[in-house]
């Protein structure tokens, strides 16, 4: 079948190549002012560093993903039920993000980075509480031990409270009627030193259960990486889909980036 430069130009313009009249040796080889290579447009190492960055949006994807899912669990869990492989879980995820985003040199993914960097240091103390640490890098690490301390302290607190509920009339009673007796003596100075203790153990133990609520509140940090990891994974997915769209004569992606299509708060 003979082949017609009418012929040639439509199948140009479908596959986004430039339209004119050139010949079919032409566009082969490349030849004229405007004209690309075909197979320069086409070449393996086009191919090849797409085939790369496609594949790197999709590990960004899945980390993404997995990390948010991650968060989410913890959210659900609260600060009384969450536990030390849950936590772990969500640092190895949280890390696995941070570090693809660290490795693009997109503006968006750097900024996503920065962002998780910062919301975790706002909650640095809180998380030093239940083991978690930051790195100089921003990378987490979970100390189990720590953790598992920390519920044992949480709950030999629980249980101190609901038994000296039980025995605070019996105390009371008791200092009333040593004050009685002794009038101003050294039974009543006790009481009130124990009370005063009593109370600064009650209120330290309260903002550390009000730190811990904030972790893993609604809108506590979990919550909050939650939402950015999901952001992370959508704009991620995008990309990745992007790199499997026609190309132009030069071998770029004639609509990776359509407007609007990444907007942080779309």
């Amino acid at each position: 079948m003979r082949v017609t430069t009418q012929m040639l130009n439509r199948s140009a313009q479908k596959a986004g190549l430039p339209t004119n009249r050139a010949s079919l040796l032409n566009y082969i080889n490349g030849s004229g002012t405007n004209n690309v290579s075909l197979a320069k447009a086409l070449s393996k190492t086009n191919r090849g560093t797409d085939t790369t960055k496609k594949a790197d949006y999709e590990k960004l994807e899945k980390s993404a993903r997995q990390a948010e899912a991650s968060a989410d669990r913890l959210t659900a869990a609260g600060a009384e039920n969450a536990s030390a492989s849950e936590l772990q879980s969500f640092v190895d995820k949280y890390n696995e993000m941070l570090k693809s985003l660290g490795k693009s040199s997109d503006t968006l993914n750097l900024f996503y980075a920065q962002t998780a960097k910062d919301t975790v240091k706002e909650y640095k103390q809180e998380l030093a509480d239940i083991g978690i640490t930051m790195s100089k890098d921003g990378t987490l690490s979970f100390d189990k031990a720590r953790f598992e301390k920390f519920s044992a302290e949480q709950a030999a607190k629980a249980a101190g409270d609901t038994a000296s509920g039980g025995a605070e009339g019996a105390v009371n009673a008791a200092a009333g009627s040593g004050t009685e007796n002794s009038g101003t003596g050294s039974g009543s100075a006790d009481s009130t030193q124990e009370t005063a203790k009593d109370a600064g153990s009650e209120a330290t133990g309260t903002a550390k259960a009000s730190a811990l609520d904030a972790l893993f509140a609604k809108e506590g940090l979990f919550s909050r990486l939650s939402y950015l990891a999901s952001r992370v994974s959508d704009y991620a997915d995008a990309n990745a889909e992007s790199y499997s769209d026609y190309y132009n004569a030069a071998g770029s992606r004639a609509n990776a980036y359509p407007g609007g299509k990444y907007s942080f708060w779309s």
